[in-house]
């Protein structure tokens, strides 16, 4: 039972990660997609800042949307638009210095910001939580960049002073205003390190936000930091992967995700990435033109782009080496083709030779064959001469009152037989021994001495010569056609091979 639920466990754990690579995968390459497309992104921003700038008549409160629209794209220009604005009656003035101490916490020039506080003592009712957030935003980013204790001390008391004021302020003049008391909520929840509270919260105000829009963009920031400080790094990534989507789609360049992305990548070897994100990144914060934005992308991004014009410089000399190893096997294979056509000619022509000869050969054959035909032919009809001029003899004799005719047809017969043994053995000088090869060890001939062929190799011999009627045979030897096929049977059931074929390989002896 506990076996099982660990293997569930871990297949649930195994299919949870695969799911988390698979998202943070997919992200990624719509990142790549979205940066490689990201001037269009700010050039529709532009668009829009050039279409507030053509609206007449330019009324202030066309100029506050200018500067806002500026504010997180150029901020020298949205400098300029609010600077324009600090005289202008409320709530115009008080817009233009919250548009002003927000900027100085962007770039990091938080002096500037801090003398601009004391400018605005009073402030409409509909704008003091704004203002007041604004200030504490402001002392927060500096108590977070300063290093000097003593002055972290004083930062840290102004953040707590105006942190108090911010939530006495919402309580009495915005309850309405829930994703200021989210937020407040959210850092409760850090400080007690209740991170998945603060999650919970997160996910909260992320499902009142329009998808992909710069709040989106600065909610995913804000989680991503939350996932950092609960230890979940790929959660991190993932989370900053989508504020930095967001960034490119609204055309922002005051990016603070896209660098962070470019260094995930870097330190786990994604090099090409890491240099495109990084450049993307370098490219936003000049034109955004904010020194700490600039200062936290380029040593970075020196140290990116050194790394990755090493790991071009190697991939170029390993492209370098495999052409070359390529062209050294291509040169190679040209000798090699070269040399295999000069053997296909030389191929070919004693193909033709050898085509020549063959040809030649056939017909040396043929004649041959046509020649052993009629030496055949010549040595059968001798046979028949032979044999019928010994009948006659024999009749002949026992005519004119020989004693012992039986007697002299033997002596003739014995002479009959040794002349074909010596005629046919003359022409087919391995017959025995190739007659013997297809018989079995136990039944294989030798002739008596004195005698060059048996009774049943000259049976085979005549065979061979094509004669195969047992009659004819029995009348050439002086057998009788019985013992000629008794002898015939013999030798088939002796055979090595198949009994029916066994004549057809007697024939193709010596063929």
């Amino acid at each position: 039972m506990v076996c099982r639920f660990i293997a569930s466990t871990c297949l649930l754990a195994l299919s949870l990660s695969l799911s988390a690579m698979s998202t943070l995968d997919s992200l990624m390459r719509v990142l790549d997609a979205e940066v490689e497309i990201s001037a269009s992104y700010r050039a529709a921003h532009q668009q829009r800042i050039d279409s507030l700038k053509s609206v007449r008549p330019m009324t202030k409160g066309v100029r506050i949307r200018v500067a806002r629209e500026y504010q997180y794209f150029q901020s020298d220009s949205a400098r300029e638009w609010y600077l324009s604005l600090i005289d202008a009656e409320e709530p115009y003035r008080t817009q233009a210095y919250m548009g002003l101490v927000q900027l100085s916490s962007s770039i990091g020039k938080y002096g500037e910001g801090f003398t601009l506080v004391p400018y605005v003592s009073e402030t409409p009712d509909s704008l003091r939580v704004d203002w007041i957030e604004a200030v504490w935003r402001l002392y927060n980013e500096a108590y977070a960049a300063c290093g000097i204790p003593s002055y972290r001390a004083e930062l840290k008391a102004n953040v707590d002073l105006y942190y108090d004021s911010l939530l006495h302020e919402m309580d009495r003049q915005a309850p309405e205003r829930i994703s200021i008391r989210l937020r407040r909520n959210i850092l409760a929840a850090v400080d007690s390190h209740n991170y998945s509270r603060a999650l919970e919260i997160n996910d909260s105000i992320l499902s009142r936000t329009r998808e992909w829009s710069h709040p989106y963009a600065i909610e995913a920031y804000a989680r991503a930091m939350l996932y950092e400080q609960s230890g979940q790094d790929r959660k991190r990534i993932e989370w900053l992967t989508r504020s930095a989507i967001a960034d490119v789609r609204c055309g922002i360049t005051d990016n603070g995700s896209s660098w962070l992305v470019a260094k995930e990548c870097y330190e786990s070897g994604d090099l090409e990435r890491a240099f495109h994100f990084s450049d993307y990144s370098l490219t936003n914060a000049s034109i955004f033109n904010a020194p700490t934005r600039f200062i936290q992308t380029y040593a970075l991004g020196h140290e990116i782009s050194g790394s990755y014009e090493n790991h071009m410089r190697r991939s170029y000399i390993m492209l370098i080496i495999g052409l070359s190893a390529l062209a050294v096997a291509l040169v190679v294979l040209a000798i090699g083709i070269l040399f295999s056509l000069r053997h296909n000619r030389r191929l070919h022509a004693l193909n033709k030779e050898m085509e020549a000869m063959n040809e030649q050969q056939r017909l040396i054959n043929h004649q041959l064959k046509d020649a052993n035909k009629v030496k055949e032919q010549y040595i059968c009809r001798y046979l028949e001469v032979y044999s019928d001029y010994i009948r006659r003899l024999t009749t002949m004799a026992r005519k004119a009152g020989e004693k012992d005719p039986t007697a002299f047809m033997n002596r003739e017969m014995e002479n009959f037989y040794r002349s074909f043994d010596d005629t046919f053995l003359s022409l087919y000088g391995t017959f025995v021994e190739d007659f013997n090869a297809l018989l079995k060890p136990e039944a294989r001939l030798t002739p008596k001495p004195g005698e060059r062929m048996t009774i049943e190799l000259r049976i085979f011999a005549l065979i061979l010569l094509g004669i195969t009627s047992s009659a004819k045979i029995a009348e050439l030897l002086c057998y009788s056609p019985n013992t000629i096929s008794n002898y015939r049977v013999k030798m088939k059931n002796a055979s090595l091979g198949e009994r029916d074929s066994f004549e057809q390989r007697v024939q193709e002896i010596g063929n």
